[in-house]
């Protein structure tokens, strides 16, 4: 039910790295990469329901990434601004908006405290969410051992289209706050880390009852086990993670999912294998149904011609399955995109997918696109001042 309306390719974060003057070391004092761009093209059917029609579509997108000082001793700011157009006659615009403020201290040589305010918000034919949450964090070293907690307090508006009887959004947003707490350990051995962690979490809805009277206040445990290593150029991580939701007016069944994560990166020379494959929960309004139950998977293969050009082709497959409804959302993919250096930060991008989408109740519906895309990536970055000697 959930569509992807536009894939983004964000550049991570850059950190402040570790250069070396004649005497003392010199850190950057800000990192700061805005990336600016425009895709187009069309799609051939995308609130893909049998019988659509087909729409031009645009997205314009900007994020910005600033850091000053260092993720252990600074501050920054992450910020996402996408919005796509389609004939209004066809769909409505869908929009996708993140802002995150973070801010780190070191306590002595070994702890760091962290915190994070956390906001977003999305739109699209079949979802509306707003969010707003606080974060802490602390992180304490003891030579190879991290020990580490959170705490986490989270206000969201959630508002969904049950499409499987083609039905409208509720004539109200379900307001809900979540709190949680997570405690864990990692240990770091050369160039890998093996860790177990503990999050339970209560979340409360504002009105009591949703709009069936049922109460969906409910509680969950989730253990986890998580691993990340490399090998040679390779790079592996993976979790595990028995879930569980506890409802204690027993209007929903208990669920219990083993969730997991799994990914690796090998490069072979100028190709590079990237794999990616988790279950995750999510929240959702549907009927009778509190959790969403989402996995995805994708495979992708990234050959890069020469310095300026490469082409990726990636098979992607998510369903998203509405614990107590019954009903499943199933998409698959198969993609191929292409990408050139302009210079000056400018890369121009195309792309292509065919996609099939099969929903409980619903004719299953195979549709295609065609994008073009240019961006503009802004550095900037100031170097810090090298410490001066004795000083």
């Amino acid at each position: 039910m959930k569509h992807s309306l536009f894939t983004l390719y964000l550049l991570p974060l850059l950190m402040a790295g570790t250069a070396y003057a004649a005497e003392k070391d010199v850190q950057p004092a800000e990192s700061s990469v805005a990336v600016i761009g425009l895709r187009g093209g069309y799609d051939s059917n995308p609130l893909t329901l049998e019988g659509e029609k087909g729409s031009p579509t645009a997205t314009v997108f900007a994020t910005w990434d600033y850091l000053h000082g260092t993720l252990q001793d600074g501050y920054g700011v992450n910020l996402t601004l996408a919005e796509t157009q389609y004939d209004p006659r066809v769909l409505s615009a869908a929009r996708f908006h993140t802002l995150t403020l973070k801010h780190a201290v070191p306590i002595g040589d070994a702890t760091v405290v962290q915190t994070s305010i956390l906001a977003s918000n999305e739109q699209s034919w079949s979802r509306r969410r707003s969010s707003l949450g606080l974060r802490g964090r602390i992180d304490h070293a003891i030579g190879a051992l991290r020990l580490f907690a959170n705490a986490e307090g989270r206000l969201t508006a959630l508002n969904e289209r049950n499409v499987f009887n083609l039905g409208d959004f509720l004539p109200r947003d379900e307001n809900f706050g979540t709190v949680s707490l997570t405690s864990g350990a990692a240990w770091r051995i050369g160039d890998s880390e093996v860790g177990a962690s503990f999050t339970g979490s209560r979340t409360h809805f504002v009105d009591g009852v949703d709009y069936l009277g049922l109460r969906r206040d409910h509680n969950r445990v989730q253990p986890n086990l998580f691993i990340s290593t490399k090998i040679g150029e390779a790079t592996l991580e993976g979790s595990l993670s028995p879930f569980r939701a506890i409802f204690p007016e027993k209007e929903f069944e208990t669920v219990s999912e083993l969730l997991y994560t799994a990914k690796a990166r090998i490069p072979y020379g100028a190709l590079a294998f990237e794999f990616a494959s988790s279950r995750a929960v999510e929240d959702t309004t549907l009927p009778f149904s509190a959790i969403d139950l989402v996995t995805a998977h994708e495979i992708k293969l990234t050959a890069k011609i020469n310095e300026a050009n490469a082409v990726a082709l990636s098979l992607r497959r998510k369903t998203d399955n509405y614990l107590g409804l019954d009903a499943l959302s199933d998409q698959k993919s198969i993609g191929i995109d292409y990408q050139r250096a302009l210079g000056d930060g400018l890369t121009a991008t195309a792309s292509a997918s065919l996609r099939k989408t099969k929903e409980t109740g619903l004719e299953p519906v195979t549709s295609f696109s065609l994008m073009l895309g240019l961006q503009k990536q802004i550095d900037f970055s100031k170097p810090g001042k090298p410490e001066k000697a004795g000083g």
